[in-house]
């Protein structure tokens, strides 16, 4: 069998092999060692000064061995602790080993930076790799001879209007004078880089904006600004502090992640959908081999967008600006359709495919409190649709335009979202831009009527933009809206209460500029259509009690009314007719009767009837209930012939006469007939007596001769 080594031998050959191992530690650690502050130096930058004032320019020198041509130093805030995309300042390519760099204390529009605390990152090759250890330092101060931003003269006592534009400006300076002819307050840009602070200068507004996408401009003081910088936004929120009368708003302008369009997904497109997990074919931008109607896994690429957070982010950041007394509102390019609008009833129109989507950063705004302004005034998809992207932008070729050539695209894809507040008042929404879409890569009229502003100067975006119109009104406003209270007159009726006259409301004393408005009353209730100062009073009135009531409105007071005392109106007085005396005929006999009769005297009137012109009272009358009479008189024998008056005398002495014309009696006196004309009776009596005899005798004559 065999037997194990002396416990020395193992001893002796573990001291060899032992220094051995040493001994190669040693030389291959020496180097690192030797080279440890060598590598520190040679990546290394370094400031000229640490301390700084606004506006000026700070030196940085730099060495590294690991040099490139596009390695770049840049300016950060101190408040972001790693370098990211679109939320540095300041920057300049650092080429070669070694060398120096002059950076402006800018952000990325040229704007100075604000007093705080900034770093210098150096990074490699064009990438966000630091290359060495940032070096800090500070701005203290304000820019020389710049003085700040003051903006329009505004009564904070007043309502203020304010009309937001949210604009993706495609990367182009868009012209002022489009803005100004539009209308715009407080504008959101996206795809701005350097047009943010182009356009704000042209119009001589305030600007908040890093040089990245996403940018405010506003005609009213920016107080203060900042960045919400989260996943799923290009470059984060800009925030903007604006100082309108006594109100702040709290303005976030933002451009969500372009990419994961998953709105292309249902229209048989690839949305360059890059996260694993999803079909290789859904990256890029090419057409699918069918569309994707699976709303989960539409969902799902949507989410990986970052967008959803991003919106998550704003409610979060918005909440806090609310709580510290402020008005909050936005406005993006989302880069997202609404859940608002892929609906059951858009569901198979536009290429949706029968997809009806609850798009997540819609949802999330809407279940934050928030309100999408266009909804707002227009709630129905189908006939306000309200298409933003891509628009039929004139001098511009289609095929710049349509990224889903052979698919309906369409999509409201840019927003106002605002905060609802009773300082803040929604008056109206609209488009503006071009009135066409793209529609299968041809420029095609709009689907609907909807109102689009299309300005006179000419349209540089791929997208349309939104306008909508409010109305701030602050605490001072709000206090001088609170209703006064009016000095209310008393109400009076002046003119006669009865039936036929017409009577006049007078309102009384009230506060000077009182506007009135007037409602007559019949026994306290509204009589229809008497609504005017003055009053023609019906027949239908009489007896009732007449009011009028009066209305007072006068701007900054609250409306008061006052009511009348009441009038009985009186009825028409009943007409009397005047009176009349009818004979039974104008001529009568001396010595015979007459029937007399009359109407229109006063009920039960004691008359009395005489013979004029000497007068000779023939008799009495009493007038009936009626007002009526009938008598029979005789007219005395001894009335001479000829033209008389009959008078009737009501008691208050008033005559009333009729003619009559009286005939002599047969048999009358001589006397009598003397009065009446009867001289001419004696001759023609006798001729008549010897005319009888004459006769008689020829007759006696004629019998004798015949016999």
């Amino acid at each position: 069998m065999s037997s194990s080594p002396a416990l020395g031998m193992h001893r002796r050959r573990r001291i060899p092999l032992l220094t051995a191992l040493i001994a190669t530690g040693a030389l291959i650690a020496a180097p690192l060692i030797l080279a440890s502050p060598a590598a520190a130096a040679a990546s290394e930058i370094t400031l000229a000064d640490t301390e700084v004032s606004v506006g000026d320019t700070i030196a940085v020198d730099f060495a590294t061995d690991r040099p490139s041509a596009k390695n770049w130093v840049a300016i950060y805030p101190e408040s972001k602790p790693e370098p990211c995309d679109a939320c540095g300042m300041a920057w300049a390519y650092a080429p070669g080993a070694s060398g120096s760099v002059q950076l402006p204390t800018n952000d990325r529009a040229g704007n100075p930076l604000p007093a705080g605390s900034y770093r210098v990152e150096y990074l490699y090759n064009d990438g966000y790799t630091r290359v060495s250890a940032p070096a800090a330092f500070t701005i203290d101060g304000e820019p020389a001879g710049e003085d700040p931003y003051e903006g329009p003269d505004v009564d904070p006592t007043k309502p203020i209007d304010l009309s937001v534009v949210q604009l993706n400006v495609w990367g182009k300076t868009t012209d002022a004078a489009m803005l100004e002819e539009i209308g715009a307050d407080l504008i959101f840009v996206e795809e701005a880089q350097r047009a943010a602070s182009a356009v704000a200068k042209d119009l001589g507004f305030d600007h908040h904006s890093t040089g990245g996408s996403a940018g405010v401009i506003s005609r009213y003081p920016i107080v203060d600004a900042g960045v919400v910088t989260v996943p799923g936004t290009q470059g984060g929120w800009m925030k903007a502090i604006v100082q309108v009368g006594d109100t702040q708003i709290a303005a976030y302008g933002g451009h969500l992640e372009y990419r994961y369009y998953a709105t292309y997904l249902p229209r048989g497109y690839a949305g360059d959908v890059l996260a694993p997990g999803f079909p290789a074919e859904w990256r890029g931008w090419d057409k699918l081999n069918a569309p994707v109607a699976d709303v989960p896994q539409i969902l799902a690429a949507n989410e990986a967008s970052s967008r959803p957070a991003a919106a998550a982010a704003l409610i979060a950041d918005m909440a806090e600006e609310r709580a510290a007394g402020r008005l909050t509102m936005m406005g993006a390019d989302m880069n997202e359709p609404s859940v608002l609008d892929w609906t059951e009833s858009t569901a198979h129109l536009y290429d949706h495919n029968g997809v009806v989507a609850p798009w997540q950063t819609t949802s999330i705004l809407r279940d934050g409190g928030l309100v999408d302004a266009y909804r707002a005034m227009y709630p129905d998809p189908v006939t306000h649709p309200g298409f933003t992207w891509p628009a039929a932008t004139p001098n511009v070729d289609v095929s710049q335009l349509a990224w889903a050539p052979e698919a309906d695209e369409r999509d409201r894809i840019d927003y106002v979202f605002f905060a609802p507040d009773d300082r803040l008042s929604l008056t109206g929404t609209r488009i503006v831009g071009p009135v066409g879409d793209v529609v299968r890569g041809t420029k095609a009229p709009p689907v609907s009527d909807e109102e689009i502003f299309t300005p006179l100067t000419l349209w540089t975006s791929d997208h349309k933009g939104l306008q909508a119109d409010f109305v701030v009104c602050g605490e001072a406003c709000q206090a001088a809206q609170e209703p006064g209270e009016l000095v209310v007159g008393s109400p009076s009726i002046t003119g006669t209460a009865k039936v036929g006259e017409t009577v006049v409301a007078a309102p009384g004393e009230w506060t000077t500029g009182t506007a009135f408005t007037f409602q007559w009353l019949s026994d306290g209730q509204p009589i229809d259509g008497a609504t005017s100062a003055t009053l023609s009073i019906p027949s239908t009135l009489a007896g009732h009690a007449l009011s009028v009531r009066v209305d007072g409105a006068l701007d900054g007071y609250a409306p008061a009314s006052a009511t009348s005392a009441a009038v009985t109106v009186a009825g028409e007085e009943p007409v009397v007719p005047e009176p009349t005396v009818t004979l039974g005929a104008t001529t009568v006999v001396a010595g015979g009767t007459l029937d007399v009769s009359g109407t229109g005297f006063a009920a039960g009137a004691e008359l009395r009837l005489e013979l004029h012109s000497t007068p000779v009272v023939l008799g009495t009358a009493t007038a009936s209930a009626a007002g009526e009479f009938s008598t029979t008189v005789r007219i005395p024998a001894s009335v001479s012939a000829g033209a008389h008056t009959l008078v009737v005398v009501t008691p208050d002495g008033t005559p009333l006469r009729v003619a009559l014309t009286v005939t002599a009696t047969q048999g009358a006196n001589a006397d009598d007939l003397a009065q009446t004309g009867g001289e001419l009776l004696v001759p023609a009596v006798w001729i008549a007596l010897s005319a009888l005899a004459l006769g008689g005798l020829l007759l006696t004559r004629r019998r004798m001769r015949q016999q």
